[in-house]
Protein backbone atom coordinates (compact mmCIF):
# COMPACT_ATOMS: atom_id res chain seq x y z
CA UNK A 1 0.00 0.00 0.00
CA UNK A 2 0.95 3.61 -0.96
CA UNK A 3 1.53 6.29 1.58
CA UNK A 4 2.05 9.89 1.16
CA UNK A 5 5.21 10.96 2.24
CA UNK A 6 6.00 14.99 3.91
CA UNK A 7 7.74 15.44 0.50
CA UNK A 8 4.09 14.51 -1.41
CA UNK A 9 1.89 15.47 1.31
CA UNK A 10 1.39 18.60 -0.98
CA UNK A 11 -0.72 16.34 -3.10
CA UNK A 12 -2.77 14.93 -0.38
CA UNK A 13 -3.56 18.82 0.85
CA UNK A 14 -4.38 19.51 -2.35
CA UNK A 15 -6.85 17.10 -2.83
CA UNK A 16 -8.20 17.52 1.06
CA UNK A 17 -8.97 21.43 -0.12
CA UNK A 18 -10.43 20.04 -3.64
CA UNK A 19 -12.85 18.40 -1.47
CA UNK A 20 -13.67 20.90 1.08
CA UNK A 21 -14.42 23.32 -1.81
CA UNK A 22 -16.60 20.87 -3.29
CA UNK A 23 -18.18 19.95 -0.35
CA UNK A 24 -18.98 23.54 0.48
CA UNK A 25 -20.28 24.81 -3.20
CA UNK A 26 -22.71 21.34 -2.38
CA UNK A 27 -24.39 22.54 0.76
CA UNK A 28 -24.27 26.75 -0.32
CA UNK A 29 -26.17 24.94 -3.46
CA UNK A 30 -28.92 23.40 -0.88
CA UNK A 31 -29.25 26.12 1.49
CA UNK A 32 -30.40 28.82 -1.74
CA UNK A 33 -32.80 25.99 -2.20
CA UNK A 34 -34.46 27.00 0.93
CA UNK A 35 -34.78 30.22 -0.35
CA UNK A 36 -33.89 31.41 -3.47
CA UNK A 37 -34.77 35.18 -3.18
CA UNK A 38 -31.06 35.35 -2.19
CA UNK A 39 -30.26 33.10 -5.28
CA UNK A 40 -28.26 36.46 -7.31
CA UNK A 41 -25.93 36.07 -3.86
CA UNK A 42 -25.45 32.16 -3.61
CA UNK A 43 -24.53 32.46 -7.03
CA UNK A 44 -21.42 34.68 -6.72
CA UNK A 45 -21.10 32.52 -3.54
CA UNK A 46 -20.68 29.21 -6.12
CA UNK A 47 -18.73 30.91 -8.82
CA UNK A 48 -16.08 32.22 -6.03
CA UNK A 49 -15.24 28.09 -5.32
CA UNK A 50 -15.48 27.11 -8.93
CA UNK A 51 -12.80 29.71 -9.45
CA UNK A 52 -10.97 28.37 -6.54
CA UNK A 53 -11.65 24.68 -8.12
CA UNK A 54 -9.75 25.78 -11.10
CA UNK A 55 -6.87 27.39 -9.64
CA UNK A 56 -6.54 24.03 -7.67
CA UNK A 57 -6.60 22.05 -10.86
CA UNK A 58 -3.67 24.33 -12.26
CA UNK A 59 -1.75 24.03 -9.23
CA UNK A 60 -1.89 20.10 -9.61
CA UNK A 61 -0.72 20.58 -12.78
CA UNK A 62 2.08 22.51 -11.77
CA UNK A 63 3.34 20.71 -9.41
CA UNK A 64 2.84 17.43 -12.02
CA UNK A 65 5.05 18.81 -14.00
CA UNK A 66 7.49 19.39 -11.46
CA UNK A 67 7.47 16.11 -9.25
CA UNK A 68 10.02 13.17 -9.96
CA UNK A 69 8.13 10.71 -8.16
CA UNK A 70 4.63 10.99 -7.04
CA UNK A 71 2.92 8.90 -4.46
CA UNK A 72 -0.02 7.61 -6.94
CA UNK A 73 0.06 7.52 -10.84
CA UNK A 74 0.03 11.45 -12.62
CA UNK A 75 -2.93 10.13 -14.39
CA UNK A 76 -5.03 9.47 -10.85
CA UNK A 77 -3.78 12.68 -9.55
CA UNK A 78 -4.61 14.56 -12.01
CA UNK A 79 -8.19 12.42 -13.08
CA UNK A 80 -9.19 13.31 -9.09
CA UNK A 81 -8.37 16.66 -8.72
CA UNK A 82 -10.38 17.27 -12.12
CA UNK A 83 -13.44 15.17 -11.31
CA UNK A 84 -13.82 16.69 -8.37
CA UNK A 85 -13.75 19.96 -9.97
CA UNK A 86 -16.34 18.86 -12.87
CA UNK A 87 -18.73 18.45 -9.66
CA UNK A 88 -18.37 21.96 -8.58
CA UNK A 89 -18.72 23.29 -12.70
CA UNK A 90 -22.29 21.58 -12.29
CA UNK A 91 -23.11 22.93 -8.90
CA UNK A 92 -22.29 26.32 -10.72
CA UNK A 93 -24.29 25.60 -13.32
CA UNK A 94 -27.42 24.35 -11.90
CA UNK A 95 -26.92 27.61 -9.43
CA UNK A 96 -26.94 29.64 -13.00
CA UNK A 97 -29.89 27.72 -14.12
CA UNK A 98 -32.14 29.33 -11.42
CA UNK A 99 -31.16 32.47 -11.87
CA UNK A 100 -31.40 32.59 -15.86
CA UNK A 101 -34.57 31.29 -15.36
CA UNK A 102 -36.10 33.48 -13.18
CA UNK A 103 -37.29 30.19 -10.68
CA UNK A 104 -38.45 31.89 -7.33
CA UNK A 105 -38.93 28.38 -5.76
CA UNK A 106 -37.44 25.05 -5.68
CA UNK A 107 -39.29 21.70 -5.66
CA UNK A 108 -38.78 18.76 -3.17
CA UNK A 109 -37.33 16.89 -5.55
CA UNK A 110 -34.87 19.35 -6.20
CA UNK A 111 -33.75 19.14 -2.78
CA UNK A 112 -33.92 15.99 -2.07
CA UNK A 113 -31.31 15.66 -5.62
CA UNK A 114 -29.25 18.21 -3.72
CA UNK A 115 -28.96 16.70 -0.27
CA UNK A 116 -27.57 13.75 -2.19
CA UNK A 117 -24.76 15.99 -3.68
CA UNK A 118 -24.22 17.37 0.06
CA UNK A 119 -23.84 13.40 1.15
CA UNK A 120 -21.67 12.42 -2.15
CA UNK A 121 -19.69 15.40 -1.35
CA UNK A 122 -19.55 14.51 2.32
CA UNK A 123 -17.98 10.83 1.23
CA UNK A 124 -15.28 12.49 -0.91
CA UNK A 125 -14.02 14.12 1.25
CA UNK A 126 -13.87 10.66 3.37
CA UNK A 127 -12.34 9.14 0.87
CA UNK A 128 -9.95 12.03 0.58
CA UNK A 129 -9.07 11.95 4.23
CA UNK A 130 -8.68 8.07 3.57
CA UNK A 131 -6.16 8.49 0.88
CA UNK A 132 -3.11 9.74 3.35
CA UNK A 133 -2.73 6.45 4.33
CA UNK A 134 -4.69 3.67 2.32
CA UNK A 135 -3.21 0.45 4.30
CA UNK A 136 -4.88 1.78 7.55
CA UNK A 137 -8.28 2.94 5.94
CA UNK A 138 -8.75 0.11 3.38
CA UNK A 139 -11.83 -1.39 4.65
CA UNK A 140 -13.28 2.23 5.64
CA UNK A 141 -12.16 3.30 1.94
CA UNK A 142 -14.46 0.55 0.59
CA UNK A 143 -17.44 1.48 2.84
CA UNK A 144 -17.36 4.92 1.55
CA UNK A 145 -17.44 3.69 -2.21
CA UNK A 146 -20.29 1.67 -1.57
CA UNK A 147 -21.97 4.17 0.11
CA UNK A 148 -21.32 7.07 -3.23
CA UNK A 149 -22.60 4.00 -5.23
CA UNK A 150 -26.06 3.31 -3.42
CA UNK A 151 -26.98 7.35 -3.25
CA UNK A 152 -26.13 7.40 -7.24
CA UNK A 153 -28.42 4.17 -7.53
CA UNK A 154 -31.41 6.46 -5.67
CA UNK A 155 -30.14 9.26 -8.29
CA UNK A 156 -31.46 7.69 -10.71
CA UNK A 157 -34.39 6.08 -9.60
CA UNK A 158 -35.24 9.78 -8.24
CA UNK A 159 -34.41 11.59 -11.63
CA UNK A 160 -36.42 8.84 -13.90
CA UNK A 161 -39.88 9.28 -11.48
CA UNK A 162 -39.68 12.91 -11.09
CA UNK A 163 -39.01 13.24 -14.92
CA UNK A 164 -41.96 10.82 -15.50
CA UNK A 165 -44.36 12.82 -13.08
CA UNK A 166 -43.21 16.55 -14.64
CA UNK A 167 -44.32 15.02 -18.43
CA UNK A 168 -47.12 13.52 -17.20
CA UNK A 169 -48.68 16.43 -14.77
CA UNK A 170 -46.81 20.00 -16.06
CA UNK A 171 -48.78 21.13 -18.43
CA UNK A 172 -46.78 24.51 -19.26
CA UNK A 173 -44.25 23.30 -21.54
CA UNK A 174 -41.41 25.69 -20.65
CA UNK A 175 -41.75 24.84 -17.24
CA UNK A 176 -41.13 21.26 -18.52
CA UNK A 177 -38.19 22.67 -20.55
CA UNK A 178 -36.50 24.45 -17.55
CA UNK A 179 -36.80 21.80 -14.82
CA UNK A 180 -35.91 18.90 -16.67
CA UNK A 181 -32.49 20.90 -17.38
CA UNK A 182 -32.23 21.53 -14.15
CA UNK A 183 -32.83 17.76 -12.36
CA UNK A 184 -30.58 16.35 -15.19
CA UNK A 185 -27.89 19.11 -14.10
CA UNK A 186 -28.09 17.48 -10.47
CA UNK A 187 -28.07 14.10 -11.46
CA UNK A 188 -24.94 14.34 -13.70
CA UNK A 189 -23.51 16.31 -10.52
CA UNK A 190 -24.01 13.09 -8.61
CA UNK A 191 -23.21 10.97 -11.26
CA UNK A 192 -19.96 12.72 -11.31
CA UNK A 193 -19.40 11.92 -7.96
CA UNK A 194 -19.51 8.14 -8.12
CA UNK A 195 -16.74 8.70 -10.93
CA UNK A 196 -14.21 10.17 -7.95
CA UNK A 197 -15.31 7.46 -5.92
CA UNK A 198 -14.61 5.01 -9.43
CA UNK A 199 -11.09 6.46 -9.50
CA UNK A 200 -10.26 6.23 -6.39
CA UNK A 201 -11.27 2.48 -6.16
CA UNK A 202 -9.02 1.71 -9.33
CA UNK A 203 -6.21 4.02 -6.86
CA UNK A 204 -6.89 1.24 -4.32
CA UNK A 205 -6.71 -1.77 -6.61
CA UNK A 206 -3.24 -1.04 -8.41
CA UNK A 207 -1.54 0.12 -5.04
CA UNK A 208 -3.13 -3.07 -2.62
Amino acid sequence: MFKFNPKEDKFHKMFLEAARNVNEGAVALRVSLDSLSNKEFEVNKIEELEHKGDRLVNDVVKELNEAFITPIDREDIYALIKKMDDILDLINSTMHRFVMYDIMESTDESKLLADMIVECTKHILELMNGLISVGNKAKRIKETIISIHKIESEADCLFRKTVAELFKNETNAIEVIKWKEIYQILENTIDKCEKVANTVEGVVIKNA
